[in-house]
């Protein structure tokens, strides 16, 4: 880092005059190829105030408000930051630690029982207090390193170790924990690593991790790192060689091949975003044809020719895109004189024979295990069984649709095998052990009851299978605020598309994507019940790191203290990722 600030090195001699700044107080460490973590400012809506670049953070009088890190920690490595203490208040008012990434309408994070606190009155608290460390004084700095591989959180106070933390509560199972300060009336400003003056409230001590990036004011324990982008581990998925939402305007003309996927599809979900007509999908386990389409918002088997006259279909998975045709004069659903939109994913190409599950000879998977993906088609049999899925964890959600007669589509997520929800109606997750019977899948099944929606004998199924890939999908759950500044969810990834849905039923399944929102706020919204693109029912932010509910207290995505079931898929990895 350069003495010289505001120095153009260009040689243009564009050089700034600097006021009112210093190099150890007002110049980060953070660059085009690296940033750091900061305190989230969209993350809470509450009485806590963020200053000096979202790292110094006031307290109001909310007892339990306060503000989470922007980048979550990674579930494998190790991981130190520091916080010094400005001004405190008294003892149990105020806590630094690890919890999960939550919106709480009550602006606080459940009394503290989400998280492990390191407390200013001499304890530590996950639910219950224990007697910890030593008290916050004005002036003491605390460090805290968190080892994933491990599962264990060690605080430091002014460089001495207050004890290792090995036992936690249920939060720990959360899918995403984050940096987290709290505190009524207290004064903290963190250090990530990009600011060892902590605002300069001190002396900048110039440490660095182990690998040799940041400034910290005491040296990492050994082996931790910087919570920064350039520590995070390098994505082993590409996102846009996984999936796609492409835009294309209809022609009539047919056959006619639609390219610019980037990738050869294996899944194509179509709409006309113009018109009531319905979303048409195409597996390539079903292949193209006259007789393999089927409609998202509707019970339909598969398309028959006779109907597929009135409304096209897919005739082909091209290398770059899709070729749409037609067995009559106007292809409605796929290439119309209207405004198409297209979602495409890519699973395992032709797929193949699965022995995983009890319907072993009626099974074929196409699998993408590298982005979380699979194609399933099996034969029913009428009794409880399970299905091989072909991949390497087990699915989040998986829908189901009967192929060879009419059905609902039925949908498992939030991790709940108890109830069942439906992707073509507005109805609520209703418990019926029929669908899944009560059993979550597992790395290589997903089992299926006797509901005829999922396992009526000698019928056929196809089932699309879903996990999280960190940096490309999330499968997830967040609790609605009812506010305009709505509830921010954490996906570690720069968002491309959204699917949600409220558990307690009402609204159909509402759809995001980047492709028909090219800026924030996003209005621009399909729902898989109703057939009409339109602008009300919610509007958001895609961000570098997840998404956020703008101007929406929609029932249908941010209603306060409803839970809500998303898909989401990423256009950029948060390591390499900006803002929208």
């Amino acid at each position: 880092m350069s003495n010289d600030l505001g120095i153009d090195r260009s040689g243009n001699n564009n050089s700034w005059t600097v006021n009112n700044m210093t190099l150890a107080a007002d110049q980060m460490l953070d660059s085009p190829t690296n940033n750091f973590c900061t305190m989230n400012p969209i993350s809470q809506n509450v009485n806590a105030t963020l200053s000096e670049g979202n790292l110094k953070q006031t307290g109001g009088s909310t007892l339990h408000g306060g503000r989470e890190g922007t980048i979550g920690l990674p579930a494998t490595g190790k991981w130190y930051w520091e916080v010094y203490i400005v001004s405190t208040d008294s003892g149990r008012g105020q806590g630094v630690g690890v919890g999960k990434s939550i919106y709480r309408d009550v602006n606080d994070w459940g009394n503290y029982t989400d998280g492990m606190f390191y407390m200013g009155s001499e304890e530590k608290f996950d639910g219950s207090y224990v007697s910890y460390g030593a008290n916050h004084v004005a002036g003491g700095i605390i460090g805290v390193a968190w080892n994933s591989d491990d599962t264990e959180l060690t605080f430091y106070y002014n460089n001495s170790t207050q004890g290792d933390i090995t036992s936690f509560g249920s939060w720990i199972n959360s899918d995403t924990l984050v940096p987290i300060m709290l505190g009524r009336d207290v004064v903290w400003v963190a250090n990530f690593g990009q600011d060892s003056s902590f605002a300069g409230n001190t002396t900048a001590q110039g440490n660095q991790d182990s690998n040799g990036i940041g400034d910290f004011y005491y040296t990492p324990p050994s082996g931790f790192l910087a919570l920064c982008t350039a520590n995070l581990d390098t994505p082993a998925v590409i996102p846009s060689e996984h999936f796609n939402a492409m835009l294309y305007t209809g022609n009539n003309s047919q056959p006619r091949t639609i390219t610019g996927v980037g990738f050869q599809p294996d899944f194509v979900w179509i709409k006309n975003r113009a018109v009531t007509w319905g979303h048409a999908l195409w597996d390539v386990l079903r292949g193209g044809g006259v007789d393999k389409g089927l409609i998202a918002n509707g019970t339909n088997s598969e398309a028959t020719s006779s109907t597929n006259a009135t409304w096209g279909y897919l005739s082909g998975f091209d290398a770059d895109g899709f070729t749409v045709n037609s067995t009559g004069s106007f292809p409605y659903y796929t290439n119309y004189t209207n405004h198409m939109i297209s979602w495409n994913w890519k699973a395992g190409g032709s797929g193949s024979a699965n022995t995983d599950g009890d319907m072993a000879e009626t099974v074929t998977v196409s699998a993408n295990v590298d982005a979380g993906f699979s194609i399933v088609t099996y034969t029913g049999d009428g009794s409880t069984a399970t299905v091989g899925h072909g991949l390497s964890k087990a699915p989040e959600m998986v829908i189901v649709k009967k192929r060879s007669d009419t059905s609902d589509w039925a949908v498992l997520a939030n991790n709940d095998a108890t109830d069942y929800m439906e992707l073509n109606l507005a109805s609520a997750s209703t418990d019926d052990p029929s669908y899944w019977n009560d059993t979550l899948p597992t790395t290589s099944v997903f089992t299926v009851g006797t509901s005829g929606d999922v396992n009526t004998d000698d019928e056929t199924y196809v089932a699309y299978c879903f996990h999280s890939v960190d940096g490309y999908s999330k499968v997830g759950s967040y609790t609605g605020n009812g506010d305009a500044d709505g509830t921010f969810v954490y996906t570690g990834f720069k968002v491309s598309y959204v699917m949600a849905h409220v558990v307690v039923g009402g609204w159909g399944w509402s759809i995001y994507d980047n492709a028909r929102n090219s800026y924030n706020q996003m209005d621009k919204t399909l729902q898989t019940t109703s057939s009409v693109e339109g602008t009300s029912g919610g509007e958001l932010d895609f961000l570098s790191n997840g998404f956020k509910w703008r101007d929406s207290t929609d029932d249908g995505v941010n209603n306060g203290d409803d839970v809500y079931i998303y898909l989401a898929f990423a256009e950029t990895p948060f390591k390499y990722s900006n803002a929208k």
